[in-house]
C-alpha cells in the first residue's frame, strides 16, 4: 500500500477522487500494520490516535455494497444550511467595556465549508497581510496535499500574503469561493468591521483557518439519490476538514473555535455518527471549543415519530422524480417487520428487519423500484436503521407499514434536507420536533437555532429538539435571518440560516475563549456559559424550539 511518501500521495489522491470508492471511518485504530492485513485499502488517512479513515476502490458504490461492507462503509452527506444583531446579542455591549477588550485576539476560527475569497476586505489586515492562517482546497485533483493530509492543496499565510501584494492574486493561490457560503460564515465570525455597510464580524481581530469541502463524488449523490447540482459533501471530507484545522491550532498554539454550517437528517440524532464521535473526543481538550447548527428542517415534514405497535407513516411523492431515500431509527431489543404499499395498492408484505438483509421489489404498475436494507448501525447503542431506496417512485402516497413486537420509544423515520430532494417529498402527519440535523445532536456539541432580531421571532425552518434520546437541543438561539455578511468579489449583502447563526455564536466563543483559555476553557465549559448567559423564551424551560433562550455574549463572559 505504501512504498513511498510520493507513490503514497498519489494513491491516495486517485482513491479519495476515485467515483466508486468506499469511504468507511475505523473508530479502533490499532496501526498500519493492523489496516493492512484487515482492510487492505487503497489509502487511509489517520485523525488521531482512535479514528482513521479507509479509501477501498469497488465497482460500483449501491445497496449491495452497504449489504457486503456494512452500514458504516456508507458516510453521510451533508448539505448547507442557510438561507442589528450585534447590539442584540450583547457583543456591542461587551466593546463599549475597555477593561474587556474583547475582540477575538489571539484566538483562531476554523470554518469547514465551500472556501473564503481571502481578496476580501474583510479578511485583510489594515497593514495589507491576510488575517488567514491557511486554506486547505480539498477539491486540488492535481494536489498533492501534505503527509497527514494526502490531497487536496494548502495554501500557507506567506502565500496568502504574496497572493494579496500581487496583481493578480488567484494566479498565486487560485482557490476561491464560488458559491460563497464559506465566504458568509467567516465574514459573520470573523469579518473586519465596515462602518459604511454597517457591518462588523463578532470577533474582528481573531484568525481564520479554512477548508474548502470538496464536493462528494457522484456515486455518493447516486446513492443518496442527491441532485448533480446541489452542494454536498462526505463525512469523511469533513472530518479530515476538522482534523487538519486541530493540526493547525496545534502548530500555532492557539485556542481555536471549530464551526460547521453544514447538516444531514441522515443518520441516528444521537450523536454517535463517525462524525459525532470524533466531535465527542474534543469536547473537553483545553482551548478547543466546537459550535454547530441545527439545520433549517423544522417545517419541511421530513419527520415521523411512531407511536404505536403497528403504526403506517404516509409519504406524499410528486410526480417525475428520479428516487429519494428515507431512514427509520430504533433500538434493540425489540423486532420489527414492515410492509410496502404503493400508491395503486401493490404491497410488500412483512419484510422482517434482520441485520445486514437487503431486499429489492419492482413495483410492475408504477415501474418502481424499492430497496429495503436492515443494519444494526451503531454497535455501542444498539441502534437499528432500516434504509428504504426509492427508485423513479410514482406520484402518489406510498405507504410504509410498521410492526413492532412492544412498545418502543425513541422511533423515528426520516427524509432528507430539502436541497437533497429534487422535488417535494412528504410525511402527511409530521412531527417537527427532533428535526435538528447532525451533526449538532452531539449531546454536549454546542447546536444553534435562528431568529430575527428585528421582530424577535424564531426562524420557522429552524431545526427542534429533543433529541430521541433527550438531549437538549438547540442549546443556544442566535441572529440568522436577514442577517448582513460578506460575498466573494468584496461585496456584502444577506443570508438567512441556521448557519449563519452558528457563525455568530463562533465568534462569541472566540471573545470566550480570549477570555478564558488560560484557565482551561474548552468546548463544555463555553458551551456552559453560553447556555448560562442565554435570556430564556418560550415555555417550558427549555424547549424543543428556542432551547435554554437567546445568545447573550455579554452575560456569557462577565458572569462566567
Amino acid at each position: 500500500m505504501k512504498q513511498s511518501a510520493g507513490g503514497f500521495f498519489m494513491q491516495c489522491r486517485e482513491a479519495v477522487f476515485a467515483e466508486d470508492v468506499l469511504v468507511y471511518v475505523l473508530d479502533n485504530y490499532r496501526g498500519e500494520e493492523y489496516i493492512r492485513e484487515v482492510y487492505n485499502p487503497d489509502c487511509y488517512i489517520r485523525l488521531d490516535d482512535r479514528q482513521a479513515i479507509i479509501y477501498q476502490q469497488v465497482q460500483n458504490v449501491n445497496g449491495e455494497a452497504i449489504q457486503k461492507y456494512g452500514f458504516s462503509a456508507i458516510p453521510n452527506v451533508f448539505g448547507l444550511m442557510s438561507e442589528e444583531a450585534l447590539e442584540a446579542s450583547g457583543v456591542l455591549r461587551i466593546r463599549r467595556q475597555p477593561s474587556l477588550d474583547l475582540y477575538g485576539q489571539g484566538v483562531l476560527i476554523g470554518i469547514v465549508d465551500t472556501g473564503i475569497d481571502f481578496t476580501h476586505k474583510a479578511f485583510v489586515a489594515a497593514d495589507g497581510t491576510s488575517r488567514i492562517v491557511s486554506i486547505w482546497d480539498q477539491s486540488v485533483e492535481e494536489g498533492v496535499g501534505n503527509e497527514n493530509f494526502p490531497y487536496g492543496r494548502m495554501y500557507s499565510r506567506e502565500q496568502l500574503n504574496q497572493a494579496l501584494s500581487s496583481k493578480n492574486p488567484f494566479e498565486i493561490v487560485p482557490s476561491q469561493d464560488e458559491i460563497g457560503h464559506g465566504t458568509f460564515m467567516a465574514g459573520v465570525a470573523a469579518g473586519n468591521e465596515n462602518r459604511a455597510e454597517e457591518f462588523s464580524g463578532v470577533a474582528p481581530l481573531s484568525e481564520l483557518v479554512v477548508v474548502k469541502c470538496r464536493q462528494a463524488n457522484e456515486s455518493y449523490r447516486n446513492y443518496y439519490r442527491i441532485p448533480s447540482d446541489v452542494p454536498a459533501y462526505l463525512e469523511s471530507d469533513v472530518m479530515t476538514g476538522l482534523a487538519y484545522l486541530l493540526s493547525v491550532a496545534a502548530q500555532e498554539r492557539k485556542p481555536i473555535i471549530l464551526c460547521l454550517g453544514m447538516g444531514s437528517s441522515m443518520g441516528n440524532h444521537n450523536g454517535s455518527t463517525a462524525l459525532g464521535v470524533y466531535l465527542n473526543r474534543y469536547l473537553s481538550v483545553g482551548s478547543v471549543a466546537i459550535v454547530t447548527c441545527v439545520g433549517n428542517e423544522g417545517n419541511t415534514r421530513h419527520h415521523h415519530t411512531i407511536r404505536r405497535k403497528e403504526d403506517t407513516i404516509d409519504i406524499s411523492v410528486s410526480a417525475n422524480m428520479n428516487g429519494f431515500m428515507g431512514q427509520l431509527w430504533w433500538q434493540t431489543p425489540g423486532s420489527l417487520s414492515v410492509d410496502v404499499i404503493s400508491p395503486s395498492g401493490e404491497t410488500i408484505r412483512e419484510i422482517r428487519a434482520v441485520s445486514g438483509i437487503r431486499y429489492e421489489h419492482r413495483f410492475v404498475p408504477e415501474n418502481t423500484t424499492v430497496e429495503i436494507y436492515f443494519g444494526v448501525a451503531q454497535e455501542l447503542t444498539r441502534e437499528q436503521v432500516v434504509v428504504f431506496r426509492f427508485q423513479n417512485p410514482t406520484t402518489g402516497i406510498w405507504k410504509v407499514r410498521t410492526q413492532f413486537d412492544y412498545e418502543v420509544p425513541n422511533f423515528s423515520m426520516w427524509l432528507p434536507i430539502q436541497q437533497f430532494l429534487e422535488k417535494e417529498v412528504v410525511f402527511l402527519d409530521p412531527d417537527p420536533d427532533m428535526t435538528a440535523t447532525n451533526p449538532s445532536t452531539t449531546p454536549f456539541v454546542t447546536g444553534v437555532s435562528a431568529y430575527d432580531v428585528r421582530d424577535g421571532a424564531l426562524y420557522l425552518q429552524s431545526g427542534r429538539g429533543f433529541t430521541p434520546f433527550g438531549y437538549i437541543k438547540p442549546e443556544v438561539v442566535a441572529p440568522g435571518v436577514e442577517l448582513t455578511g460578506t460575498y466573494p468579489g468584496n461585496r456584502y449583502g444577506t443570508m438567512t440560516g441556521t448557519s449563519v447563526a452558528a457563525a455568530f455564536v463562533a465568534g462569541i466563543s472566540a471573545l470566550f475563549m480570549q477570555e478564558y483559555a488560560d484557565d482551561g476553557a474548552n468546548s463544555n465549559t463555553v458551551r456552559e456559559a453560553l447556555i448560562r448567559g442565554a435570556v430564556p423564551r418560550g415555555e417550558p424551560y427549555p424547549n424543543t424550539e428556542w432551547g435554554y433562550g437567546i445568545v447573550d455574549a455579554y452575560r456569557s463572559i462577565t458572569d462566567y
